[in-house]
């Protein structure tokens, strides 16, 4: 399958730049793959559209705050730096995105406004640097990222200079985090889970709707766009997941009994299809693992009967897999819909349920 088949027309105003005021009104578009059927609600009404014994598969990784803003040493110039991957359990080395990379060598010394933190330029490798960091005030590196960092926002979300990123910057932290956030280790957040709120997840408790939380750590892979023409040449990023012993045997009981699985997002999504040992049942095993799964047209789902996920990127690897399991003219035509209804789009946009 062609990249341009991935394609639909956005107006820049429809993309979201904060949450909705309250998580769960944002706008909830249901759609049945089996009959075509598209409708309309909002996503503190998602009762009305699960079953009482369904179950919903949630991430509970926890976005840590990857964006530092740094600066040169000599010239003061300001550099955002996100952190990708700690490389060194001995030292704080970490593989990082710099924002700016026109004179930056080994040796280059970045500084934290208040000199909080010194990073130090190891190596280029390929889009990726190393760097090194110290901590001058004999503090913990990752109290002080804690301190100082920021919510790494994709790119879409625009916050207008310094002032308003530092206007932001407490509010993002907590925007750009689901409720049940646990373990620290992502630098995007499994955004579709965002519109649940602790009175919705216990009303569908109440209804019967079990939850079973897993782990899948989201890299920089979530914001690299696909450049082949053609898709499957695309290589997805391999992420970190982990599904215990008690999350695994409650989503195999479900199987077995014919209930339906639901994942919550693209990424509890990956994880679950990616530990299947049992395609013809849909059962999984519990461990710990990295996945490069890239979910494309023609891939036949074997453990979810259904997901919760935003409204995803043009050529997006997340709309890929979307399309995958919906179909690539159904989904499409679902975009076009939620468009001209003014629904608003991407991580901190409205939601659909599919299945």
């Amino acid at each position: 399958m062609k990249l341009t088949s991935y394609d639909y027309n956005l107006p820049k105003e429809q993309i979201a730049q904060a949450p909705n005021e309250l998580r769960s009104g944002c706008k909830l578009m249901i759609l049945d793959k089996n009959t075509q059927k598209i409708s309309h609600s909002r996503f503190d009404n998602i009762k009305n559209y699960l079953k009482s014994n369904d179950l919903l598969v949630v991430n509970n990784t926890k976005v840590v705050p990857a964006k530092l803003l740094l600066y040169k040493e000599k010239t003061l110039g300001r550099i955002e730096v996100l952190l990708v991957k700690k490389v060194s359990n001995e030292k704080d080395i970490w593989r990082v995105i710099l924002s700016k990379r026109k004179g930056i060598l080994p040796g280059t010394v970045l500084i934290s406004e208040k000199r909080e933190l010194k990073g130090i330029v190891k190596e280029l490798i390929d889009d990726e640097f190393l760097i090194e960091f110290f901590e001058p005030a004999g503090r913990a590196i990752s109290e002080i990222i804690k301190e100082i960092g920021f919510a790494p926002l994709p790119p879409y979300i625009k916050r207008s200079g310094k002032e308003a990123e530092i206007a932001f910057k407490n509010k993002d932290k907590n925007d750009y985090q689901t409720i049940y956030a646990k373990i620290d280790g992502s630098i995007a957040a499994p955004t579709a889970g965002m519109h649940f709120t602790p009175q919705l997840i216990k009303e569908l408790q109440n209804f019967g709707v079990e939850i079973v939380e897993i782990t899948h750590h989201i890299g920089k892979g979530t914001f690299k766009p696909i450049k082949t023409d053609d898709i499957e040449k695309h290589n997805m990023d391999k992420e970190y997941f982990e599904i215990d012993d008690a999350s695994a045997k409650k989503i195999n009981e479900a199987k077995l009994a014919g209930r339906r699985v639901i994942s919550v997002g693209t990424s509890s999504t990956r994880a679950l299809e990616s530990c299947c040992n049992d395609p013809h049942r849909g059962l999984i095993e519990a461990g710990k693992a990295w996945t490069g799964l890239f979910i494309v047209d023609g891939y036949k789902y074997k453990v979810i009967d259904g997901m919760i996920t935003n409204f995803h990127l043009p050529k997006s690897t997340n709309l890929v897999m979307t399309c995958a399991f919906g179909g690539r003219e159904f989904i499409l035509k679902a975009y076009n819909e939620a468009v001209n209804s003014g629904y608003r789009f991407y991580s901190y946009g409205d939601v659909m349920l599919l299945t």
